[in-house]
């Protein structure tokens, strides 16, 4: 693979890649790597560059993090910049219905407009088995398609809806086949808000393995 020096928050992963023992990279543009492996998730495009590549093992989970910026089109046709940190794992045997789970808070927006391409709708909350706080439903919108709906209310008990509304309420989370993002959106990034979103990551995927979301044929989780 061929890396560049990252030009934006390349002090704030070294600092988590030396803190966690992950190993940094720096920038890479897949288009001009052959056997660069890219994380996909709904931010992917083929003019996708992806800054600040970071990968390792943290308590048995092997993660990506990086910072991806590439230009998207909303429905209205303007063309947009974005850049999203992204922090990534896979389970191994796993498969997950394709959720995300998107805050409402204002300036996080991007997610919902490329959910609509992938014709995902937005769920009534009301319409899952499991009670939705009101907390929780005024700082989220789910989206994933209607027959999926009975797997993923296992996932939203009282616990990991206060989890979310508590301490994740400006991140987005997909879930996909065997993989999970988190997508961030702070700019500049701090340290403390890269940690707490791998931290998240950490988290989420073993709430999955505990509460048998996907099918589960391992006892492990690690990267695609």
């Amino acid at each position: 693979m061929n890396f560049r020096p990252s030009k934006h928050d390349r002090p704030v992963f070294g600092k988590l890649a030396s803190e966690y023992s992950l190993t940094y990279y720096g920038t890479v543009v897949p288009s001009e790597s052959d056997d660069y492996l890219p994380i996909r998730g709904i931010t992917a495009s083929p003019e996708q560059v992806d800054d600040n590549y970071t990968t390792g093992v943290i308590s048995g989970y092997e993660v990506h993090l990086l910072q991806r910026t590439h230009d998207i089109y909303t429905k209205t046709g303007d063309k947009l910049e974005r850049t999203w940190t992204i922090c990534h794992t896979g389970l191994v045997r796993h498969t997950m219905p394709h959720l995300l789970i998107c805050s409402k808070s204002k300036r996080i927006s991007d997610d919902q407009t490329l959910a609509s391409y992938l014709r995902m709708y937005e769920i009534d909350l009301a319409s899952f088995g499991s009670p939705i706080a009101d907390d929780f439903a005024d700082k989220f919108a789910i989206f994933l398609t209607p027959k999926d709906i009975p797997v993923a209310s296992r996932l939203l008990t009282p616990e990991f809806q206060a989890m979310l509304s508590i301490n994740f309420s400006n991140y987005d989370f997909e879930l996909d086949g065997r993989d999970i993002y988190i997508y961030g959106y702070d700019q500049p990034l701090e340290l403390v808000k890269l940690d707490r979103q791998l931290r998240g990551l950490v988290w989420l995927a073993g709430t999955i393995r505990q509460t048998k979301l996907a099918q589960v044929t391992t006892a492990y989780i690690s990267i695609r």
